[in-house]
């Protein structure tokens, strides 16, 4: 499951990367800040919180929103340096960026770890389960949504 949402994550910042390519800079916050608000609205939905669930959660959820991020931002710079192929990569490098990317999963993997055990604190195992499948229903639509929006730009290139 880690490496789902880990492959997942990893593919939407290269689509992230890449839309924000194609826009301004502050076109791209702009898109960051309404997905992020589109994130939250959709787990409250789901969810269900009442209001003292969601008074103690979001704090928390936003915390580990912001290490993850970090923690992005550390694996873009590895994947950065393979982007361009392995073979202009000497060996010893080579095995350091496969040790940095091994040690990026643990890193991942200890913080959904330490996350979990705070949600189990505020909210009851029904819902930290279905925080962790709603999670990953809206990164599935999120995906869909920029595969549709590449499909449609396509077409207009075409025209």
């Amino acid at each position: 499951m880690n490496r789902i949402i880990l492959s997942i994550s990893i593919l939407m910042v290269f689509c992230f990367s890449a839309m924000a390519q194609h826009g301004k800079g502050e076109g791209r916050g702009r898109m960051h800040k309404e997905i992020k608000a589109q994130k939250i609205s959709y787990i409250t939905q789901k969810l269900e919180l009442t209001p003292e669930e969601a008074q103690l959660f979001w704090p928390v959820y936003n915390e580990l929103e912001k290490k993850k991020d970090a923690l992005r931002k550390e694996g873009r710079v590895l994947f950065h340096k393979i982007r361009n192929g392995l073979d202009s990569i000497p060996e010893s490098e080579l095995v350091q960026i496969s040790d940095d990317m091994i040690a990026y999963r643990i890193k991942d993997a200890q913080l959904n770890k330490e996350y979990h055990e705070k949600f189990k604190k505020i909210l009851p195992i029904k819902k930290v389960l279905e925080l962790y499948h709603t999670e990953k229903q809206f990164q599935s639509m999120l995906l869909r949504k920029i595969k549709e929006k590449g499909r449609h730009m396509g077409r207009k290139e075409r025209n």
